[in-house]
């Protein structure tokens, strides 16, 4: 389990999945066509690829940019939408996808970040004296949704070091690392965690990142 997506980081990053390919991992490229919110291809496939929502898509050429992929329809076929604050509620309900456009032969690429937001939220486990090595541990967060801010925040600090030791000239980069570190670290301490640690589904304790602190409920 992670505690965000690839689409938490374009909330940040429009241009995240574009910009920071070498840190990713390419799971599906080649072209398509986009017909308001469907995008299909001919050859290929999502299914096999493990494309799944919450996952990003990053299209070149007429309508280029990075899209939330809203949900996977066929083997061939997506969902996908423009990106705005309302796209996912967090009350359940279904996502209402925008179209960003129709244009046919359209390239493509989907990639992920997921090695980089499993690291930070092992981090995270860690931090609310969890085992990461334990299964079921996450389980245990009855509050998950206070951890999205800092999993997208140390990921995104992550992504940019990788960036920068590669870079010719980081200085730029540099930058967004010392911000998104001091961004992350102050998200971790204005987390409380709910842990459930005796499994009954009610919280037992109360946990702030990096202090461990005890409270019955």
């Amino acid at each position: 389990m992670t505690f965000c997506t690839d689409i938490d980081l374009l909330h940040w990053e429009p241009s995240i999945c574009r910009d920071a390919a070498f840190a990713s991992q390419t799971l599906l490229g080649g072209s398509g066509n986009l017909t308001g919110t469907t995008f299909a291809i001919a050859s290929g496939s999502f299914t096999a690829a493990h494309i799944t929502t919450d996952q990003v898509i990053v299209l070149s050429g007429a309508l280029n940019g990075s899209y939330p992929i809203v949900s996977v329809d066929s083997a061939t076929q997506l969902t996908i939408s423009a990106l705005y604050d309302g796209l996912f509620h967090e009350n359940g309900d279904p996502p209402t996808p925008t179209p960003p456009g129709t244009a046919s032969g359209l390239a493509y690429a989907i990639r992920t970040f997921w090695p980089q937001r499993r690291i930070i939220s092992e981090m995270i486990l860690t931090a609310a004296g969890l085992d990461p090595a334990d299964a079921a541990a996450a389980d245990k967060i009855l509050n998950p949704a206070v951890l999205v801010r800092p999993c997208t925040l140390g990921t995104l600090h992550l992504i940019y070091s990788a960036l920068a030791a590669v870079a010719e000239d980081p200085a730029n980069l540099l930058a967004r690392v010392t911000l998104y570190e001091r961004l992350y670290r102050a998200a971790l301490r204005g987390a409380r965690v709910e842990l459930d640690t005796d499994g009954d589904g009610r919280a037992d304790a109360i946990r702030t990142l990096g202090v461990l602190e005890l409270q019955r409920i």
